[in-house]
């Protein structure tokens, strides 16, 4: 029987919270009393998390004497700012290397063994073969989470920590040519790994195992050929992780899991080669499989997203939204300045079911005089439209009812079918025919005149539909508008109302609609009403409109 629990996303005192937030720079919570600018943009964005780093070298600067005290004062600092926290233990690896690390660690080679380039040479890396690296950590990181037992248990002001920062070796190798790596390479493969690709064969670990001839046994040149070489490397790593993250839920059952610098994915990257383009047995998708057969105490295995292009960032959604296996999408990390990110944060939630989004280095958002620099501001509009729906995204996520918006460059219109109660919703983000966009007098039209559909980098239409009733819809969004119509007929007619442009602002009548937002009890409360030319002409959709209630009349 496990000592801790498989968490499926963050919570409150046992409620669902969905996390959206900031992710300081990295060296941010060295002193603590520095972090005001590190709550302040977070609350500039609409964010209700701050995640932290935890350097082990802060935490236990001498072996054995541990840091309580700062722990204790970050935790304080959220709570005074309303914040909830996620703690990131950098410990044996940070973007692939060993920084930070304490001194009595890095100093003493002969306990704390390196990995070894093939020449002998140590990089700047602890070896994962190494128990005496692997108890290290893990005495430190269960102390940690006794340290927020203590102080948070009651609060629950911390709603989860990160184990380790996008581990692997990023140090020229594939794999450690240490004594201890050189022994585990010549080891047979694990029986979980040979079992876990005969009941997953479709996988991506089954095909490599089936190219290299699919051995039932033998080492990892034998069983998975070229590829046995970071194979290898990505067993022990996700074995090390998840051994400390089990240690630390013996202290804490809190939520825990790692996150991923990411590989190329199936149209790869640069050289293409683990080492140099990324982390060696990192989390990443090559190694996806790997880390699912091993990781039985981590809650999540989380990408950090700095891509670019929709395809892509998509490809990496799929990958690690495994709920089934009980691995729900979270993004730690992704960019603050980019409207592909702002725009692809509402498709990760609303599609994907992630638990959380975060961006990184949120300091860099404000300006000197604390104000948001421009180019964070699709960030803080998606954040305001995520916090606006939380509690029907909680409710509704992989219902039916719930309809994800999000424009791709070059989209007008996006058309929801046979939605209950016989309606069809069309979602348009530029100009419908002669329609001339009446919002109310704080608000623009509400979309583009179609001069940015082509503009990679402007702000796009996005946001979320759901229908709780066959004529009852909630909205949330942005740069959007939503006309309703009746399903046509089935005998293939085109009623006038649904042909003419003109007439199609006018074709449904509307028993309400209303702005408003939900209190701590989940009940909508009313905060405005729309009547007139402010509904007539679509129903338009602004970041800062909170949701929608839309009641419809069926006739």
């Amino acid at each position: 029987m496990s000592q801790f629990t498989k968490h499926s996303g963050f919570s409150i005192h046992g409620k669902p919270f969905l996390s959206i937030g900031g992710q300081t720079h990295n060296s941010s919570s060295y002193f603590p009393q520095d972090m005001e600018i590190s709550y302040a943009s977070v609350e500039a964005l609409g964010g209700n998390t701050i995640a932290v780093p935890v350097p082990w070298e802060v935490f236990e600067p001498e072996e054995g004497n541990f840091n309580e005290e700062f722990i204790r004062q970050l935790i304080s600092g959220a709570r005074s700012h309303g914040l909830r926290m996620v703690f990131l233990w950098f410990a044996t690896w940070k973007n692939g290397t060993m920084e930070y690390t304490p001194s009595w660690v890095k100093a003493d080679t002969e306990r704390f063994q390196r990995v070894l380039l093939k020449d002998g040479a140590p990089i700047l890396q602890l070896s994962a073969h190494s128990a005496a690296n692997r108890e290290a950590d893990a005495r430190a990181f269960r102390h940690l989470m006794e340290t927020i037992r203590q102080y948070d248990a009651e609060e629950q002001i911390v709603i989860g920590v990160q184990v380790e920062n996008e581990a692997g070796i990023l140090g020229g190798t594939k794999r450690d040519f240490s004594p201890l790596g050189q022994a585990a390479y010549e080891e047979n493969v694990p029986a979980e790994l040979i079992r876990y690709c005969e009941e997953h064969p479709h996988c991506l670990l089954a095909s490599k195992w089936k190219k290299a001839g699919a051995a039932s046994q033998g080492n990892w040149r034998d069983v998975f050929g070229s590829y046995g070489a970071e194979a290898v490397t990505a067993h022990a790593v996700a074995s090390y992780i998840d051994y400390v993250a089990a240690e630390g839920k013996k202290a804490y059952d809190l939520f825990v899991y790692t996150n991923v610098w990411l590989d190329g994915g199936s149209r790869g990257m640069r050289s293409n080669l683990a080492g140099l383009d990324w982390p060696s047995g990192c989390a990443g998708m090559g190694n996806l499989d790997i880390y699912h057969a091993v990781c039985r105490a981590l809650d999540s295995i989380a990408p950090d997203i700095y891509l670019q292009e929709a395809g892509r960032i998509e490809e990496v959604y799929k990958a690690y939204s495994r709920p089934e296996l009980g691995f729900p999408l979270y993004v730690p990390e992704s960019s603050p300045f980019t409207a592909v990110n702002a725009s692809m944060m509402i498709e990760a939630v609303g599609t994907y079911g992630a638990i959380g989004y975060h961006i990184f280095g949120s300091e860099s958002v404000l300006e000197a005089d604390g104000t948001l620099k421009a180019g964070s501001l699709p960030a803080m509009h998606s954040f305001h439209i995520l916090n606006h729906a939380a509690p029907l995204l909680l409710k509704y996520r992989g219902a039916d009812s719930l309809h994800t918006i999000v424009q791709r460059t070059g989209e007008d219109t996006l058309v929801f079918d046979e939605l209950k109660g016989g309606w069809k919703a069309s979602v348009y983000f530029a100009k419908y025919g002669n329609d001339w966009g009446s919002t109310d007098f704080a608000h623009e039209t509400g979309y583009s005149e179609g001069k940015n559909l082509l503009d990679y980098q402007a702000e796009k239409g996005r946001g979320f539909l759901f229908q709780t009733a066959n004529d009852e819809f909630y909205l949330a969004g942005d740069k959007l508008r939503v006309y309703f119509q009746p399903t046509e007929p089935e005998d293939g007619s085109i009623p006038v109302h649904l042909s003419v442009a003109e007439l199609m602002p006018t074709n449904v009548e509307f028993l309400s609609v209303t702005e408003g937002h939900f209190d701590e009890l989940g009940n909508y409360r009313i905060d405005k009403v729309r009547s007139g030319d402010e509904m007539r002409h679509g129903i338009w959709a602004s970041w800062d409109c909170g949701v929608i209630r839309i009641k419809l009349l069926s006739l």
